[in-house]
């Protein structure tokens, strides 16, 4: 599904929850796009916290492997 679909489906629940009264359907489709681009922040973040945790693991097996021994 792309960006606006998924728009589209958010400006509905949106419309649904606010009672189905019609004529408002730009500011539904505006909420329904900030609504879309926190969730897709909110994805982008949790798919790079584990890579940033996988970086910060390689780099502490990094270090130790440099340092000399006694």
């Amino acid at each position: 599904m792309g960006r606006e679909d998924e728009i589209r489906v958010i400006a509905y629940e949106i419309w649904e929850e606010e009672g189905c009264v019609d004529g408002h359907d730009c500011e539904h489709w505006l909420k329904a796009e900030v609504v879309w681009e926190q969730n897709r922040k909110k994805k982008a973040a949790s798919e790079t916290a584990p890579r940033e945790e996988e970086r910060s693991a390689k780099t502490k097996k990094r270090i130790v492997a440099t340092r000399k021994k006694p």
